[in-house]
């Protein structure tokens, strides 16, 4: 195999491009790891990370001695007459802007969700029309059809960019959030990007997966619409009384698990809401604080309560460090009821977290018990 070496020469704005395609890492993909290796890989390794640091903030410039082939780094101050040619960030100006962006976008996704709560809250069903033709085909086992009717669907890819619009942007605020983070520690700053309407957004769509409203199109189905208010007066009656502790193992509709092993449920059509009002008749009878900044069920989720419904079991106490604030850990007693309410009123079957992955409580426990970081990132993390 013949070879061949390649010889180039480094122009004089080399280090400009250096420069530019590290902000572009920092800027554009949220890596500032990645950034700052712009610059160790092309200095072999010699270039300390204060230096990375100036260089990615634009301090220091990157120039070039082409006659010796050499890179020459300088204080910006020195070279102002580079402003214009040389990128340099204002860390607390960007994080700003972002965070203005990241609610107002926030407040549009909320407002989204919510409109698709309401919506589907009282349908039973989601109803489509197959042409014969597709049902035909899917009976003989070619499905392609009937699968792109399903995707042409308009309502369903509404509903389906809405949630993937709202994923992709709790993640990338919560990057951001960690970018923030990060940068305000390399550099000293005091950079204000607070994910705290994130995370609420994040626990909306939790909620929206994990309730069983059942969809369709047609007119409201009138038994369905019965048993919601039958069970309406059920709760009313059941809450006039003020709540009170429950034995888990009658296995009520819904209900929340606190730390110390308390369970307080409901029983009734999920439609009606019921981690909501029992969340809510918590805070009137004391049991948990009132406090005007939180709603309850934000504020049980926060502070380590288990959401339960049949069988799935959802806990949010590990995303406080979303908030800036402690984490706070399941309790050895909510998992040893969940273990004996999961084995004996579900077949030992848990679905777990607002994806609903199925496992048995056998794995979830070893899992809780072993290794909590890990069980919050397997089932628990947005």
């Amino acid at each position: 195999m013949n070879t061949q070496t390649v010889h180039f020469r480094v122009g004089a704005d080399m280090g400009i491009i250096l420069m530019t395609i590290a902000q572009e890492h920092l800027l554009y993909e949220n890596n500032i790891d990645k950034a700052l290796s712009v610059f160790s890989d092309s200095f072999g390794g010699g270039c300390p990370e204060e230096l990375q640091l100036a260089l990615l903030k634009g301090d220091k410039l990157i120039l070039v001695d082409e006659e010796e082939q050499s890179f020459i780094v300088v204080d910006r101050s020195k070279y102002m007459h580079l402003d214009k040619m040389y990128p340099k960030i204002d860390f607390v100006q960007w994080f700003t802007e972002k965070h203005k962006q990241m609610l107002d976008h926030c407040k549009d996704l909320e407002t989204g969700l919510e409109m698709l709560i309401s919506k589907f809250r009282y349908r039973s069903t989601y109803h489509m029309d197959f042409s014969v033709e597709s049902v035909i085909k899917y009976i003989y086992g070619k499905d392609e059809d009937l699968l792109d009717e399903i995707r042409e669907d308009y309502e369903l890819n509404q509903m389906s960019a809405l949630i993937r619009l709202t994923k992709e942007f709790i993640e990338t605020s919560f990057a951001l959030g960690e970018l923030a983070r990060k940068i305000s520690g390399l550099y000293h700053l005091d950079i204000e990007f607070n994910t705290y309407d994130v995370t609420i957004l994040a626990q909306k769509m939790q909620g929206l997966a994990v309730q069983d409203y059942g969809l369709f199109l047609n007119e409201p189905d009138t038994e369905m619409l019965d048993a919601y208010m039958d069970a309406s007066k059920e709760i009313d009656n059941v809450l006039s009384k003020g709540i009170e502790p429950v034995d888990i193992m009658q296995n009520y509709s819904a209900g929340w698990l606190s730390p110390d092993g308390l369970y307080y449920a409901l029983n009734g059509e999920i439609a009606n809401m019921l981690h909501n009002q029992i969340a809510d008749a918590l805070c009137e009878a004391g049991v948990i604080p009132a406090d005007e900044d939180d709603n309850p069920d934000v504020w049980l989720e926060q502070h380590g309560w288990v959401k339960i419904h049949g069988n799935n079991v959802h806990y949010a106490g590990n995303l406080n460090v979303r908030l800036g604030k402690p984490i706070v850990h399941i309790t050895e007693k909510q998992i040893e009821i969940i273990k004996d309410y999961i084995t004996n009123c579900h077949a030992c079957e848990i679905k777990a977290g607002w994806r609903l992955e199925r496992t048995s409580i056998g794995m979830f426990t070893l899992l809780a018990t072993k290794d909590k970081l890990a069980l919050y990132k397997k089932y628990f993390d947005f």
